[in-house]
């Protein structure tokens, strides 16, 4: 009974010495996705009577794809009233608009969904007690997302600010990670 008891008590010391405060990748993901929301929704505001947003999503093919129609030319009297408009194939696209963007003619709708990719480094300072870890993400566009800039890449590199604390690793804002580094 003695031995086992003093078998435990190596074991147990053994384990928590050998259990290093290392940030590990499995913890950076878990937390770099619950802090960020991962997967998430992308939105876009589309601004129905601006005459550039018009031109905009006509250039983007949405017209010709038959999920809106535009109206190339508005009266004097006209001015303001939506000049985009919205087929039943876009409606699956469009997200939580609020009553004020309603009444300003302003739709937002669905262009991507990001998700967590990669971790691509971590790198631990300040005698483990911080870490940057750099991460990828994946944005899977919709058929809106021809919206979007041409040429802007679908895989995203981000950091995150890591902070040892008495219960764990914890993400920091960028601007308290910026005000640790500066001290």
């Amino acid at each position: 009974m003695k031995k086992l008891s003093c078998i435990l008590t190596v074991a147990i010391m053994t384990m928590t010495g050998c259990n290093t405060k290392n940030l590990d990748e499995k913890t950076a993901v878990e937390l770099i996705i619950k802090e960020y929301r991962y997967p998430r929704v992308l939105d876009y505001d589309i601004y129905r009577s601006d005459p550039q947003h018009a031109r905009k999503v006509r250039q983007s093919g949405l017209e010709e794809k038959g999920l809106v129609t535009v109206l190339r030319t508005q009266k004097l009297k006209d001015i303001g009233a939506p000049l985009i408009h919205f087929t039943d194939a876009a409606k699956p696209y469009f997200l939580l608009t609020s009553e004020d963007d309603k009444k300003s003619n302003i739709q937002k709708v669905k262009i991507a969904d990001e998700e967590f990719g990669t971790i691509i480094d971590i790198k631990i300072w300040n005698f483990g007690k911080m870490a940057i870890v750099g991460y990828s993400t994946v944005r899977n566009n919709t058929i809106f997302g021809s919206l979007l800039r041409k040429g802007s890449s679908t895989i995203k590199q981000h950091k995150a600010h890591f902070l040892l604390t008495q219960n764990g690793w914890q993400i920091m804002k960028k601007s308290d990670a910026d005000l640790l580094i500066l001290q």
